[in-house]
């Protein structure tokens, strides 16, 4: 859906998108261009449930992992 930025930087959302948004949401800078998240109800609750996904492995051991894929994208090497 195409909207447009007025001139104070107020960006135009549809009636329609915004009725399923709560009063709060994150902006995501992405270089693609911006992604609207909205903020969980119970944000402790949810991480709680990311945290349920994590592999069952140290966390010395994901953290290496994390910083390995980081390095791999900061090279341009996938």
């Amino acid at each position: 859906m195409l909207t447009q930025i007025d001139s104070k930087g107020r960006l135009y959302i549809p009636k329609a998108m915004r009725k399923n948004l709560p009063k709060e949401v994150y902006l995501i800078r992405l270089d693609e261009g911006i992604l609207i998240v909205p903020k969980p109800e119970n944000p402790l609750k949810e991480l709680e449930e990311l945290g349920k996904k994590l592999p069952d492995k140290p966390i010395s051991e994901i953290r290496e992992e994390i910083l390995k894929e980081a390095t791999k994208e900061v090279e341009g090497t996938k």
